[in-house]
């Protein structure tokens, strides 16, 4: 089955109040001519306006940080499944899609900014993916329809390895302000118990499905001053391969009056312990 019109090239805006109407409507937008992080970080603030609670610099992503925070995630132990938590070093191969924040749960940012500050010299192209439409796509085909259901209605366990959340939820779901949710990241798996077995095929058939978009859908570069502005509830993200130990890109978490939950304190990657969040 052809997924890859599930992957979204966003459209270019030139402002703020552009920005917001387009990932309103469509998911993702990207606007040029950003200086600095600073820059960044202001006009995601103006984007959010008056719905604004929270905005920062989460990621500084770079070959040399991935190799740093690679070295410590590798050194934790697999969990009771044997699953292991990664970081991929090698930053020559393509990202796993997903949602930024997927370690924290109810308190992931519900807006993302990815800011280029220094593209790489070559690869490295960005490619984003609809959750809602890849859902839509899935649902045109008979076929798919037990594994839509079972994204739709099955609650499931979204955590990373070790670091358990306090709560479970399908694939797909309506937020308390009336938001869609869909997810997706390398660890999803049943909720352990006597269902397992029979849903570790929907769970991963929907890893692939992602899997499969990213890997045939188109993809787009960010220029030195572009930032793509997502609704990171409803798109996956992620980059190809890229070798150039120059890149760097800002990953800029934001949330707003409608998020599910608003974290009140620092968000740490490595250890994404519930406790360190508050809130």
């Amino acid at each position: 089955m052809d997924l890859s019109s599930a992957c979204l090239v966003p459209r270019r805006v030139s402002s703020p109040a552009e920005a917001h109407e387009v990932v309103a409507a469509e998911g993702a937008a990207i606007v040029s001519g950003i200086t600095d992080e600073e820059a960044a970080i202001e006009f995601g603030r103006a984007t959010l306006g008056d719905e604004l609670v929270r905005i920062g610099r989460q990621i500084e992503a770079t070959k040399q940080r991935a190799e740093v925070e690679g070295a410590k995630i590798d050194a934790q132990p697999p969990d009771a499944r044997g699953r292991k938590r990664r970081i991929s070093a090698d930053t020559s191969v393509a990202m796993p899609p997903h949602n930024d924040g997927f370690a924290f749960g109810d308190r992931a940012p519900d807006r993302l900014f990815l800011f280029s500050a220094r593209p790489a010299a070559t690869g490295g192209d960005s490619f984003l993916i609809d959750g809602l439409k890849l859902l839509d796509l899935l649902a045109a085909d008979p076929a798919n329809a037990a594994l839509v259901d079972f994204a739709r209605t099955v609650d499931i366990d979204h955590s990373e390895p070790n670091f358990p959340q306090d709560s479970y939820s399908p694939i797909l779901r309506t937020t308390p302000a009336g938001r869609p949710q869909v997810r997706h990241h390398p660890y999803l798996a049943p909720i352990m118990g006597a269902g397992e077995d029979a849903q570790w095929p929907f769970v991963r058939q929907w890893l692939a499905a992602v899997t499969s978009a990213r890997d045939t859908g188109p993809r787009f570069r960010l220029a030195a001053g572009d930032m793509a502005v997502v609704d990171n509830y409803r798109i996956f993200h992620g980059r190809h391969g890229y070798t150039d130990p120059a890149r760097r890109l800002y990953s800029i978490w934001g949330w707003t009056t409608a998020a599910v939950a608003v974290p009140t304190g620092a968000l740490d990657i490595v250890n994404p312990v519930p406790a360190q969040v508050g809130g």
